[in-house]
């Protein structure tokens, strides 16, 4: 990245940020350091072509066979609509926290609480389904079979240590990070998917428009369906450019862009590789019927042969390593924008920034033990992408729901980025979150014990339980509310 010295005129002024944030009640903890090109590097990050794609490739192909590339552009789609309207709230609210603050400055701070809860938990879980997948991978490049739940977890382990440590030590490093993540994502989704379509298709186009033979011989739509839900995980984390709004120059103007442009440029990304490893599949039967434990490798392994599995898997490691701290450090900025505003137990604790490495380590280090636990205690991958996916969506739904409540209540009162063609979007993501939200907790896997098949019910009904027990003890909306004025972030 360039740098640009403090007498260039290019250089952006924080003074207009710091003061856009005093008016919306807060000072300045965080370093503003992030310019349009980083913040995008975190969207980008955390949606991973890698990570996202590279773990649902094997459960999309065995769910609805090739086709199952089409639910890309359905999810792409429909997260686009999502996106839009959080772009515009980003422009009015570039407020650490995203989700949780755009709730509460629309329908108050009991609402803003439970969007906040939800929006943590979900990126909990999240954070925890890319560490045990990353783990998987892990294993590989190290020779070291997971075949046994503990050793899988043990791997698991030592890639959410790495996350948090990297975290833990600052922005400079995250973004280094970062950077050299993005660069093996376009390796091994970029040039590796358009080799694979140019040099190496074992399959004609026509096999991506041909229903396979699915086990159970039942209708194809419900196994379209299946495959839709498990894309939805893999079009996650726009919404990480607006949760570091507060380290971004002209966070106005560019996060509502970086927004934007970091699911354009993975929808993008995601359908290259999807086609590449779908048509270089030499034996898409055996894949559909699961006799090919890791179809990602099996298509790069035999198309370029045996030596570029170990150099694959380490672009696969570093891409997985990159996706998770940037999860982690949009899941901190949630926890230390609750905490700011009093919203969580110990909540001073949680907000505190270190002088150090200007960071809110104590936030960093209970998201790793947070998501630690939540693998700890599912083991299963298609159950924490299942309870992953759903929970994110529930809390995709509270900014949403939200917007189309002010808009019938009362459209005066919506900030003036929401305009008339926005509320119409909004409504149109509202449809499309319900749906998918319905879609991905429908029980599929009947093979699974009730409550892992039934994950998203459960566990939602689990933190929801736990949410309402401790909002009703101690009304975290009113501790913020009376704390004095000046510390006071605005409702609206």
């Amino acid at each position: 990245m360039e740098r640009v010295s403090k007498g260039d005129p290019r250089r952006p002024d924080a003074s207009g940020d710091e003061q856009r944030l005093a008016e919306l009640g807060y000072r300045q903890e965080l370093p503003r350091v992030l310019h349009l090109w980083t913040n995008w590097a975190v969207g980008f990050a955390f949606i991973s072509p890698i990570v996202g794609l590279y773990t649902i490739v094997a459960l999309g192909a065995t769910t609805a066979g090739p086709p199952w590339v089409w639910s890309l552009p359905v999810v792409v789609g429909g997260q686009f609509l999502v996106a839009l309207v959080y772009a515009r709230l980003a422009a009015h609210w570039p407020i650490a926290g995203g989700i949780y603050q755009w709730s509460r400055r629309l329908l108050g701070g009991a609402f803003g609480w439970w969007a906040g809860w939800t929006y943590l938990w979900a990126l909990v879980v999240v954070l925890a389904t890319t560490a045990y997948a990353g783990g998987g991978f892990l294993g590989q490049l190290l020779g070291v079979r997971t075949r046994s739940a503990w050793s899988h977890l043990l791997l698991a382990l030592v890639v959410m240590v790495a996350f948090t440590a990297i975290n833990a030590v600052g922005l400079d490093l995250l973004k280094y990070t970062v950077n050299v993540g993005i660069a093996c994502e376009l390796i091994a989704s970029v040039g590796i998917g358009i080799t694979l379509v140019v040099f190496f298709r074992h399959q004609p186009v026509g096999e991506l428009v041909r229903a396979p033979h699915l086990p159970g011989n039942g209708p194809y739509l419900p196994a379209f369906l299946g495959a839709v839900a498990f894309t939805g995980w893999a079009i996650l984390g726009f919404d990480a450019c607006g949760g570091l709004s507060e380290e971004t120059h002209d966070a106005g103007r560019q996060v509502p862009r970086a927004t934007l442009m970091s699911i354009a440029t993975v929808g993008t990304v995601m359908a290259i590789s999807a086609l590449g490893l779908t048509l270089a599949t030499r034996d898409p039967a055996a894949v559909t019927a699961g006799r090919v434990a890791d179809p990602v490798s099996a298509a790069v392994v035999g198309a370029f042969g045996p030596w570029v599995e170990r150099p694959f898997l380490a672009v696969v490691v570093i891409g997985f390593v990159a996706c998770g701290i940037a999860e982690q450090a949009t899941l901190v900025r949630v926890i230390y924008s609750l905490s700011r505003d009093g919203m969580l137990p110990l909540s001073r604790l949680w907000r505190r920034v270190s002088s150090r490495n200007q960071s809110p380590t104590a936030a960093v280090l209970l998201s790793g033990a947070l998501a630690t636990a939540a693998f700890l205690y599912a083991k299963v991958l298609t159950v924490l992408v299942d309870f992953a996916t759903g929970a994110y969506y529930v809390g995709f739904l509270f900014p949403i729901v939200a917007v189309v409540v002010v808009v019938v209540r009362d459209r005066q009162s919506l900030p003036p980025t929401i305009g008339r063609r926005t509320q119409l979007i909004a409504v149109a993501a509202l449809v499309w979150l319900v749906a998918e939200l319905v879609n991905i907790a429908w029980p599929r896997q009947p093979g699974l014990p009730w409550y892992e098949d039934y994950a998203v019910v459960v566990g939602s009904g689990a933190l929801g339980v736990v949410g309402l027990l401790y909002f009703l003890g101690r009304h975290p909306h009113r501790v913020a509310a009376g704390r004095p004025a000046a510390d006071l972030p605005p409702a609206g």
